[in-house]
């Protein structure tokens, strides 16, 4: 029986293929390229970064540099300030002055002037009376002080004192009522000032309400007794 040989097989994990070489004129051509890269660079470098000095008229070498340039900073605009324009004042003088106003009133005679008078002289007797002033005479009234109320009557107690008259006839009105402190309780006793409109008893309304719901604040000499306050009260149907 015949045996069959086997090729040799390459394992892909310990064997690496096997590299081709390059050909000949490859490998010249890549060198060639490499050359004339390389050239290139070295012109461009010392195109670049060399310094080209020149000679003066006495054969003293001269570097040249490069001319530097300097821009001037532009100036600020300046800004003027705009006075405001006056305008002269003028002073109207007259064309002409008035001639001046000659006194006319009559000249009084001066003593020198009156004629002498003979005769006897008169004497008067007598006590001077007392001079009585003249002028308007100014009626000293009462002096208020700031109320302050304890208590004080609310609109509706104002209800229940409402004067029948008015109520009647659907009218509103106020009083202004004169209120002095009778003791430390804060009693008090009013008397009216003026009511409007009059007529509707809303005065005589107003100083009953007060008298009998009203007291004045006597804690502290916030009012003392014998103070008199003054008071506007109003009448408002609801």
């Amino acid at each position: 029986m015949a045996t069959t040989i086997i090729p040799p097989t390459r394992n892909p994990l310990f064997q690496a293929p096997a590299q081709k070489r390059l050909s000949k004129p490859v490998m010249v051509g890549i060198a060639f390229a490499s050359v004339v890269h390389l050239g290139l660079a070295a012109y461009i470098i010392n195109e670049r970064f060399e310094v080209k000095l020149g000679e003066a008229p006495d054969g003293t070498p001269v570097i040249e540099a490069p001319m530097v340039t300097f821009k001037p900073k532009p100036a600020e605009p300046t800004v003027q300030e705009h006075k405001p324009q006056t305008t002269p004042i003028r002073l109207n003088t007259p064309d002409k002055l008035a001639p001046p106003v000659e006194d006319s009133l009559p000249l009084m005679a001066t003593p020198s002037d009156l004629p002498e008078v003979t005769g006897p002289i008169p004497v008067i007797t007598g006590q001077p009376g007392s001079v009585a002033e003249s002028g308007p005479v100014h009626a000293v009234g009462p002096t208020y002080v700031r109320a302050v109320w304890s208590r004080f009557p609310d609109s509706a107690v104002l209800m229940e004192y409402y004067p029948t008259r008015a109520m009647d006839a659907e009218v509103e009105g106020a009083a202004t009522l004169a209120c002095t402190v009778r003791d430390t309780k804060g009693r008090v006793k009013c008397e009216v000032l003026s009511e409007d409109p009059r007529g509707y008893g809303f005065g005589d309304a107003a100083v009953r309400a007060v008298e009998a719901k009203g007291r004045a604040d006597t804690s502290n000499g916030a009012v003392e007794v014998g103070a008199t306050m003054r008071v506007k009260m109003g009448f408002a149907l609801q």
